[in-house]
Parts: C-alpha cells; sequence; structure tokens
C-alpha cells in the first residue's frame, strides 16, 4: 500500500472516532448546563 492512501484512511478513521467524542462532549455541557 503507498503512503498516501496509510495517511488518508488514518485520517479518515480519526474523523470517525472524534465524531461520537465531539457530540458526547457537546452533550455532557448542555446537560451541565
Amino acid at each position: 500500500m503507498n503512503l498516501e492512501i496509510i495517511l488518508q484512511l488514518a485520517v479518515l478513521a480519526l474523523v470517525v472516532a472524534a465524531r461520537p467524542l465531539v457530540i458526547g462532549l457537546l452533550a455532557a455541557r448542555r446537560g451541565n448546563l
């Protein structure tokens, strides 16, 4: 596999993994308010 492809897959994985975390943080902040 090319390094570019691996980097792109890594970025996509980070974005997919970060979405639930961001939503959880926003929900936690709204819940605290």
